[in-house]
């Protein structure tokens, strides 16, 4: 697929953030897995993911869950037909 070619720029695209927490009992990497998983659902052509924040549920002193905040990137929809 060629992006921005409507408009003459081959190496034009559009690309969307969208940042998502997800926990896990496990881990952080399971934490992560369960989010970028359950953002597959919904969300195609995701492309890149930043880790932007880790934490832990304590309480009495044990770890109870282990949480993360992700940054997502992915691709919009291709533009099939300008409406303007």
């Amino acid at each position: 697929m060629n992006r921005g070619t409507k408009l003459g720029f081959e190496d034009m695209w559009v690309s969307k953030v969208s940042e998502l927490i997800g926990s896990s009992p496990a881990g952080f990497e399971e934490a992560a897995h369960s989010v970028v998983e359950r953002a597959h659902r919904t969300l195609r052509g995701i492309t890149g993911i930043e880790v932007l924040e880790k934490r832990v549920k304590v309480e009495d002193g044990r770890i109870l869950e282990y949480r993360v905040r992700l940054r997502l990137v992915f691709d919009m929809a291709p533009e099939t037909e300008m409406h303007w």
